[in-house]
């Protein structure tokens, strides 16, 4: 008689403990065995395991922060990261880290020479080769309970609506002033969050755009109203540490938003300078 996957995930759970907290896990092996033995997912079984209080090994250090019923809901979401360079690659890299479960990420371009100081999955094999592709196969190689769709084409007014479609949260990491704006507006009109994040140097900003917030109309420090062209990141360049502090912080607040957590940054930019760690906070309701 075949068993039954709540039976087969006990059989192979193992006692780990992990502080002062006893976890029954399961191993990498045993989550593929499982998927395979009763032609499911990976992360299908992952998540049946969550929510009957057994924890993959691969989100144990998650555990502590997250939860295991927060963790089953971050593999339940959907996120659309526009674009694939210094932010949105180190932003696509913590996600599947984290074990959200659908990544969409859209961008336009190849990787070149110029990236290879910044971003995170770019390297001397893949020059030439598409930014979103890369990022999949990075994807892939690091978490197969997340599903990544790359989406090589740029974002904008015409087809903004259908890539929203579905979406618990939505990152910014393009780099000028009218994409963003654009990008937010459509977040309005759709009822999708927005997470936002802009560097110039050895400087960052993030702040976190419900629906209905003012956002980015009211200040944006570190764009300098660049519009169209990207102005002021292109001349002071963006040296490695800059966009992926930028990621972590925009990750966070992506965190917050799909556990049902108040976002620290919803209302207000956050401004970091890392060359003198001045950080300044400022109210984007009083603009």
């Amino acid at each position: 008689m075949k068993r039954d996957l709540a039976r087969a995930i006990r059989d192979a759970a193992r006692n780990r403990r992990e502080g002062d907290t006893d976890y029954l896990c399961l191993s990498l092996n045993a989550v593929r065995e499982l998927a395979s033995e009763f032609n499911s997912s990976t992360a299908a079984v992952s998540v049946h395991a969550l929510e009957n209080g057994f924890v993959p090994e691969r989100y144990l250090k998650n555990a502590g922060t997250i939860g295991l019923e927060g963790q089953a809901a971050l593999l339940g979401s959907t996120v659309l990261v526009v674009g694939a360079g210094g932010i949105g690659g180190h932003v696509v890299e913590l996600l599947a880290r984290l074990g959200v479960g659908r990544i969409d990420v859209a961008d336009p371009d190849v990787f070149d020479e110029t990236n290879l100081n910044r971003q995170v999955f770019a390297g001397e094999d893949v020059l030439g080769l598409p930014k979103v592709d890369v990022a999949r196969d990075r994807v892939r190689a690091i978490n197969s309970d997340v599903s990544i769709s790359p989406i090589r084409l740029e974002v904008g007014r015409d087809n903004i609506a259908e890539l929203l479609e579905g979406k618990d949260v939505v990152i910014d990491a393009l780099d000028n002033l009218d994409d963003r704006l654009m990008l937010q507006e459509a977040c309005r009109l759709h009822g999708v969050v927005m997470v936002h994040g802009a560097i110039a140097g050895s400087c960052l900003q993030a702040t976190t755009v419900f629906p209905g917030d003012p956002g980015l109309t009211v200040f944006t420090p570190a764009s300098g109203g660049e519009g169209k062209a990207r102005g002021i990141e292109v001349e002071m360049g963006a040296p490695a540490a800059t966009p992926a502090i930028s990621a972590a912080v925009q990750v966070q607040e992506v965190l917050n938003v799909l556990l049902g957590r108040t976002p620290a940054l919803r209302g207000r930019m956050l401004y970091i300078d890392l060359e003198d760690w001045t950080v300044e906070f400022f109210d984007l309701d009083e603009h």
